[in-house]
């Protein structure tokens, strides 16, 4: 299962229901009226309410390790300009794959593929 997230505002709505459906515990920005934060500022709420970033932007991955934005973990789904169908069923076998998410760390899923960097601790 994967860890409680954050959406952000590029994760479209029909993606965020999908996870939900499967079981996620998923928040969003949208719904939350925080589209207008900047991206620091949503890595570190997520922190804070103990989420996972859920992106197609690779800039919360270099907010957290190049600037040391305080975070739990992002999971940035690439590439980031699919329609949500294809987002969703990509994200299937994601969603029943046994992963360690324990934070801190940094997840790019593409096509089936999960890559995983821990920052130095």
């Amino acid at each position: 299962m994967l860890p409680p997230l954050l959406a952000d505002a590029n994760v479209a709505v029909e993606v965020v229901a999908f996870l939900r459906g499967a079981g996620a515990d998923v928040e969003s920005v949208a719904e939350m009226g925080w589209g207008d934060r900047l991206d620091d500022e949503i890595l570190l709420a997520a922190s804070k309410r103990r989420r996972f970033v859920l992106t197609h932007d690779a800039d919360f991955a270099r907010l957290a390790i190049a600037e040391g934005v305080e975070f739990r973990g992002v999971l940035c789904l690439r590439p980031g300009d699919l329609p949500p169908e294809l987002v969703i069923a990509s994200l299937r076998p994601l969603i029943t794959r046994d992963t360690d998410w324990t934070p801190p760390m940094i997840a790019v899923y593409r096509a089936g593929r999960l890559r995983i960097r821990r920052p130095p601790r």
